[in-house]
């Protein structure tokens, strides 16, 4: 890696983490939480209760209708879901100031960067709850589509070890993390995702376009393709100038969300920034690799001349 290579990647990290975290801090909570809530929300109503009550609203009179909630059974519930909000926003605010504070400590205590990965567990964790709750198109490829953004938190660890062992590994991390991510966002364009038709929109009223409905899946469309062209290319050469474009393209597409919606989303920007920084990760990484090989090959051929 370049001596760039891990301030860049530290500081996408704590944006990243940052751009997450920020909504479950200050707004709605993530959606490990809200999937906890709901499951135990069923739970406390019980099926059985629950479709007794269901046959007695459509057969029977008000007054027969069982009560499914007791006083103490609300009261328990209101506990339960103040208490998990609590939880989940100290985990979030946790996982942001490990993120944080690794990027000051992991150079003088290296052992230190193996805590990256639990932040990295809590994004993932994240994303399969996203998958669960549903509610949103293509909601159900969460885990893939948010690839790039625990990928990073587990490569930083071996990023700065700085142990030759570990190329290998850092190479197929990045390389894999960024070919999901681009590969679900190609599929998620080309199916003409609602929300990707709404930031192309309003992106296209700022700067006065009347984009029709024509045009508008057209260009998704090609987008679709050209991400998908990506993700296949990126785990089967190496190649310069399509890493540069990669990084380039993600963060067109991060910022476009402050672009269209306002500075009040910029943590949706944050959050999307190693879309960006995963590509130029593995342009570095494999100049690195290829200057040592040059080098190693250098002196053996100085080697070989010496010896008689």
């Amino acid at each position: 890696m370049t001596k760039y290579a891990p301030t860049i990647s530290t500081f996408a990290a704590v944006m990243a983490v940052l751009g997450v975290a920020w909504p479950v801090i200050f707004n709605d909570g993530s959606a490990l939480a809200k999937l906890l809530i709901r499951n135990y929300e069923v739970d406390t109503v019980g099926d059985a209760d629950f479709e007794a009550a269901m046959v007695a609203e459509l057969y029977v009179e008000q007054s027969a209708i069982p009560k499914t909630h007791s006083l103490n059974t609300t009261t328990d519930t209101t506990n339960y879901v103040s208490t998990l909000q609590s939880i989940d926003r100290a985990a979030a605010l946790l996982c942001l100031l490990i993120t944080l504070g690794l990027a000051f400590t992991c150079r003088r205590w290296p052992k230190l960067c193996w805590l990256y990965l639990i932040p990295a567990i809590w994004l993932l964790a994240n994303a399969q709850a996203i998958s669960i709750n549903g509610g949103n198109a293509f909601a159900e490829l969460a885990v893939p589509a948010h690839a790039t953004r625990f990928g990073l938190l587990i490569a930083l660890p071996l990023i700065l070890s700085k142990a030759p062992k570990y190329d290998r590994a850092i190479s197929w991390v990045l390389r894999i993390s960024c070919a999901l991510t681009f590969a679900i966002h190609g599929w998620e364009a080309f199916q003409l995702n609602p929300a990707f038709q709404d930031l192309l929109y309003i992106t296209a009223g700022h700067v006065n376009i009347e984009l029709s409905e024509w045009y508008c899946h057209g260009i998704l469309r090609v987008i679709g393709v050209m991400d998908l062209i990506l993700a296949i290319a990126v785990v089967t050469i190496i190649n310069r100038r399509l890493l540069i474009w990669m990084a380039c393209w993600g963060l067109i597409t991060a910022a476009s969300r402050p672009i269209a919606m306002g500075f009040d989303a910029w943590p949706e920007c944050a959050m999307r920034l190693p879309n960006s920084v995963m590509p130029l990760l593995l342009l570095f990484h494999s100049v690195q690799i290829n200057n040592n090989k040059t080098t190693s090959n250098s002196l053996n051929d100085k080697q070989n001349h010496i010896t008689p």
